[in-house]
């Protein structure tokens, strides 16, 4: 089966509306997708209900974003987004509103004065270094992370965020299936083993070993980790509609019966 389980959209930091992603899937031969925008449910309705219209299997997703002594994308799929959920997404909400709020302060004090509401819901940094390249104080996004938006930057802000262990109760309470997102980077860095052991007693699910970044090498030594520790493997693009993605990845039959694809 054909499927990404990464995809975001306008509802949070990407560029393609939730129907639009859901096009975008559809022409691409997959075969079902999931939209996971950051901290927000708000395109899951919209994107459901275009792709039962056009005929591909979709998973509501959700991309929570997580901070110990690391940064942490865990993903959740398979949940409702009830009344329920969305009531405790407003504390990451919150969360998430304030660290825009310092780092539109930061950037304001460097002279980087940008046309964003730094308050509204979804804006993530992705939006605000597209903002800045647009507006011409850098060349392009990536420059914007080195220089301002990434961990050390000038413009970084180091907040109160959800935990990992709180994120995966949080996905965990609500029915979810859980998996850790492009994990490469913490694997490289030793800590991966020590954050799946942690959360695995909470209930974490899956690794995201298909991802664009990820080697051969990245992804067999991944696979490893799942057969040692009894994950399932997920697997998606990370699109945000920036650039013209190919990478559709096949998703392990166990995985697609866990979701119900």
């Amino acid at each position: 089966m054909r499927a990404d389980l990464h995809i975001h959209t306008t509802a949070s930091d990407g560029t393609l509306s939730p129907r639009e992603a859901v096009e975008w899937a559809k022409a691409r031969g997959m075969d079902a997708l999931s939209v996971t925008d950051h901290d927000t449910v708000d395109g899951l309705a919209e994107a459901g209900l275009a792709a039962k219209e056009l005929g591909i299997g979709f998973v509501n997703g959700i991309e929570l974003s997580c901070w110990s002594v690391c940064e942490l994308h865990i993903l959740g799929y398979g949940f409702t987004p009830d009344e329920a959920f969305e009531e405790e997404l407003k504390t990451v909400k919150a969360m998430r509103r304030a660290r825009n709020e310092a780092i539109g302060k930061k950037l304001s004090s460097l002279g980087v004065e940008l046309d964003i509401d730094y308050a509204s819901d979804g804006l993530g940094r992705m939006i605000i270094a597209r903002k800045m390249v647009e507006s011409g104080f850098v060349s392009d996004v990536s420059e914007a992370f080195d220089r301002y938006l990434g961990i050390g930057g000038r413009a970084f802000v180091e907040i109160r965020r959800l935990t990992p262990i709180e994120g995966v109760k949080m996905l965990k309470a609500h029915g979810a299936f859980v998996s850790i997102a492009h994990p490469k980077k913490l694997m490289q860095e030793g800590r991966l083993e020590l954050l799946i052991g942690g959360l695995k007693r909470f209930g974490l699910d899956g690794l995201e070993v298909n991802y664009p970044g990820h080697s051969d090498s990245d992804r067999t030594a991944l696979f490893k980790l799942c057969d040692k520790y009894r994950l399932l493997p997920t697997g998606g693009s990370d699109y945000h509609g920036e650039d013209e993605r190919t990478f559709v990845p096949n998703l392990d039959p166990r995985t697609a019966r866990k979701l119900g694809l």
